[in-house]
């Protein structure tokens, strides 16, 4: 073999190695933003888990006053707890999208629930979370022989990343609404109290009801529902991935106690 042969071979060595290295460090390259997609992509919610929304209702009120509650009108299987379905990777939505109707262009959940009205969200049994919100319906009663009378509290038992300050509470009280929000961090802005009726009880409660007197054989329908309004500026990035769990738990409203509603 020539001298020249031999540079040859030895040049074409070194680009063959210099091609082999620049492609594997492409490959690496490729793999790490396809990972860095990936969490990109999972990361991608508001909540990443909206909570199993529970009812509760104290031993003492079904055992010796005969109140209960239930997830259907006629009370085949009345109780002391009722859990709704947890939904994870909630993204954010406006109020007017819980109809779900199909004419919507912006959003549409294709195989979720459409509804013509809000009222119609009240008239279903049960467990009936749509894509990006929670929803359950289910009813209290006095089944016993005297009057009675129940407080409970819609309580925010954990907040993670801040989710509670977009979150939007909506309740049903016997066929009226309202829609309850978190106080705004700066009230005077553009859109901080949308879709707010009332604000938050508290820091750990959304609101509280009372029912003094209530008949034997008497009952009331609540309906919760549980969104992030997307309107609201509080709904950003930092709250990503965060979580909010919500319960309603009632009791015996005893004697002489403040009723407030």
């Amino acid at each position: 073999m020539s001298t020249q042969e031999a540079r040859t071979v030895r040049v074409t060595a070194k680009e063959v190695d210099k091609r082999r290295r620049l492609t594997r460090l492409l490959l690496m390259l490729l793999i790490i933003a396809i990972l860095l997609l990936s969490f990109v992509f999972a990361g991608a919610t508001f909540l990443s888990r909206a909570g199993r929304f529970t009812i509760t209702l104290d031993p003492e009120a079904y055992n010796k006053h005969s109140i209960s509650i239930s997830a259907t009108e006629d009370f085949e299987n009345p109780t002391v707890m009722l859990r709704g379905t947890a939904i994870d990777n909630m993204w954010n939505i406006t109020k007017d999208w819980l109809l779900n109707k199909p004419d919507n262009k912006e959003y549409y959940a294709k195989g979720y629930p459409t509804y013509e009205e809000f009222a119609d969200l009240d008239k279903v049994e049960g467990d009936h979370n749509g894509k990006d919100y929670i929803a359950y319906t289910f009813w209290i009663r006095n089944a016993g022989t005297e009057k009675t009378g129940y407080y409970g509290t819609l309580d925010i038992d954990s907040v993670a990343k801040g989710a509670d300050e977009a979150m939007r509470v909506m309740v049903f009280r016997n066929g009226e609404p309202t829609v309850y929000g978190k106080y705004p961090k700066t009230p005077n802005i553009p859109y901080a109290t949308f879709a707010i009726d009332e604000f938050f009880a508290s820091r750990t409660m959304v609101t509280d009801f009372a029912r003094a007197q209530m008949e034997p054989g008497e009952k009331d329908r609540y309906t919760v529902i549980i969104w992030l309004e997307g309107w609201d500026p509080e709904c950003v990035n930092d709250i990503m991935g965060g979580a909010v769990k919500l319960s309603l738990n009632f009791k015996v409203l005893r004697e002489g106690e403040d009723v407030q509603n």
